[in-house]
């Protein structure tokens, strides 16, 4: 087996690992706390769901049985992509998280996109643009690390649809609807991510490698796009992966300002009525992608950087030992 297949396997178990181990948790903490918290929502006379339909969900949730005999049952259902029902309403809690995902997950893919364009762009700004710029550049990001997300959801709400009439605010229009929340989105965590980029970038310019190559002709854009932003971006990506949790924890008032039901508004749902199944299915989801990315950004070392192998583990260590002094000094 090759090193890259090696590493692939042992990250892959670790990221699986941590989805189990955040299932468990999560279960022990909502379905086995004193009380039986699925009991007493379920026979709530303020409940919506009728008795009839209660009746099932009790016995489908087997509270009469041990924790530890709930859990595998939990388990085993899940392996078969039974996630349970909802206590409010009934409904197969696959179906919603399926329903919040195809609305999410367009939305938080352009809301990376638009992070990553905006960080690079004021990071360039700010070490390689005219010197006028740079001061004005470098302070964007304490700009959009102290603007709330919801303000800057109601500015662009009252310039682009209120005012200029580009962009409906009640009508679905498809991928232009998606362009002003994902833009909200970005500008919410794209702070830390433009912060160190631009760290990283100062730092790699001031490396011996710039004056030999522009002593060997190479020309500005060459030595930028060629090698800096190789050297310099590794922080950057390893907290662009880090940002996914953020995105999810900012649809819960993004999707509120912009009235789109998706996994930030299920999540505001399940947690004000205490609907147990949907915030399990949810945490299990957000652990997974928050995972997957994370492993996706350690793939991604190696090939923007060649020192830093499959197998060494000092330089994967070292990166993110970087970021995270790199992202504490911003904060």
């Amino acid at each position: 087996m090759s090193e890259r297949a090696r590493f692939v396997v042992s990250r892959s178990a670790q990221a699986l690992l941590v989805i189990a181990l955040s299932y468990t948790l999560v279960f022990f903490t909502l379905f086995v706390l004193p009380g039986n918290p699925i009991e007493n929502k379920l026979t709530n006379p303020h409940n919506p769901l009728p008795d009839e339909a209660a009746g099932p969900l009790l016995e489908y949730y087997n509270l009469d049985k041990g924790p530890v005999e709930q859990f595998l049952i939990s388990v085993s259902r899940l392996l078969h992509g039974d996630l349970g029902y909802s206590l409010i309403n009934g409904k197969p809690v696959a179906d919603l998280v399926a329903q919040g995902i195809s609305n999410t997950a367009p939305l938080a893919a352009l809301a990376l996109l638009f992070t990553a364009i905006i960080s690079l762009g004021v990071a360039l700004l700010a070490v390689f643009g005219p010197k006028s710029l740079r001061g004005f550049a470098r302070l964007l990001p304490l700009v959009f690390l102290s603007t709330p997300s919801f303000l800057v959801g109601f500015l662009l709400l009252l310039v682009f649809s209120f005012q200029l009439g580009w962009i409906s605010s009640i009508r679905d229009e498809g991928f232009v609807s998606l362009i002003l929340p994902a833009l909200t989105l970005a500008i919410g965590v794209n702070a830390p991510i433009t912060q160190v980029l631009i760290t990283g970038l100062d730092r790699a310019s001031g490396e011996p490698f710039v004056t030999v190559l522009r002593s060997r002709g190479a020309s500005e854009g060459q030595i930028v796009g060629g090698h800096l932003l190789k050297n310099g971006s590794i922080p950057a990506i390893t907290l662009l992966a880090l940002t996914v949790g953020d995105l999810v924890a900012s649809t819960v008032v993004v999707e509120t300002v912009f009235s789109r039901t998706g996994i930030g508004f299920i999540t505001q749902q399940a947690v004000r009525d205490q609907d147990t199944p949907v915030i399990l299915a949810v945490v299990v989801l957000v652990s997974a992608t928050f995972v997957i990315i994370n492993l996706a950004a350690d793939l991604v070392y190696p090939l923007l950087d060649p020192r830093i192998s499959y197998t060494t583990r000092r330089g994967r260590a070292r990166a993110s030992k970087r970021i995270r002094t790199e992202a504490e000094a911003f904060a």
